[in-house]
């Protein structure tokens, strides 16, 4: 089951790509979302089409996708034991994983826990170091597959 952080930015992610927006509470029902820009609380306010209940997901800074050298970054922070925190907003990161065990290849999904900018990386964990080979997908140089 996910967590509601990752509902959230599944939620803000479908907005922003104009998709529909599937209500978490009602099955089959679509949610209307607008964007409200305030001077301090930026956010996409939804409204579910059917039984007319709201969710509001902060928006300051506005959601986006991590770069894929941020997100191995923040897999290297995970093998030296420290905090991950958004580049962004400086919120911590919540991080799911799940790991082949035949294999040892875990992805990793990174979510800011404020403005659910989130971020995967796919590959052998201790082979995550960036300034070393390249990582654009290639598993021979650097240990990370392509998406």
């Amino acid at each position: 089951m996910p967590s509601e952080v990752e509902v959230l930015r599944e939620l803000a992610k479908a907005y922003w790509a104009g998709r529909d927006i599937p209500c978490p509470k009602h099955p089959g029902a679509k949610m209307i979302g607008s964007f409200v820009q305030t001077t301090a609380k930026d956010h996409i306010f939804l409204t579910c089409a059917r039984a007319n209940e709201t969710i509001t997901i902060p928006q300051r800074p506005k959601q986006l996708e991590f770069q894929r050298q941020q997100v191995e970054g923040f897999v290297e922070n995970i093998q030296r034991g420290d905090a991950n925190l958004c580049y962004r907003c400086q919120a911590r990161l919540e991080v799911a994983t799940n790991e082949n065990p035949n294999t040892g290849v875990t992805e990793f999904t990174f979510t800011c826990t404020r403005c659910f900018s989130y971020g995967t990386w796919t590959g052998l964990p201790e082979l995550a170091k960036i300034g070393s080979a390249p990582t654009s997908g290639t598993k021979k140089k650097s240990g990370a597959v392509a998406d």
